[in-house]
């Protein structure tokens, strides 16, 4: 009879010590893939009514591409998002991305106010 109770125990400590790393690695798994949308400190922000376009300049550390930004337009408030997160590992550096007035959802003839906050050391912009 011990002998049966010793080794259910050592079985339910066991499946529980699998279930326990399985939870474990699924947050982790999850942590560095998820994406990120977060507002993203810009280092600049201009518009060239002549072209239609809007420019961003965020910071890269190698990897950062157009496609990782979306511009929310809400009443008259911009937002540059960031949707996913650059994970290299170089030097922080200014990119700048330029998008169509159309892409951004910006109307040409309107007043905004620019919602992100702006850095003016890209060594800074990632720092929260």
């Amino acid at each position: 009879m011990k002998q049966i109770i010793k080794r259910l125990s050592e079985n339910s400590f066991q499946l529980l010590a699998m279930i326990a790393g399985a939870v474990i690695f699924s947050f982790l798994f999850l942590g560095f893939t998820e994406k990120q949308t977060s507002t993203e400190k810009l280092l600049g922000f201009s518009t060239n009514y002549d072209k239609q376009e809007v420019t961003i300049t965020v910071v890269t550390t190698g990897c950062t591409t157009k496609a990782d930004f979306s511009i929310k337009v809400s009443g008259s408030n911009i937002t540059v998002v960031r949707k996913k997160r650059d994970m290299c590992k170089m030097m922080p550096d200014a990119v700048s991305f330029t998008y169509t007035m159309k892409e951004a959802g910006v109307d040409p003839n309107k007043a905004y106010t620019i919602k992100n906050k702006f850095v003016a050391n890209p060594n800074l912009a990632n720092i929260p």
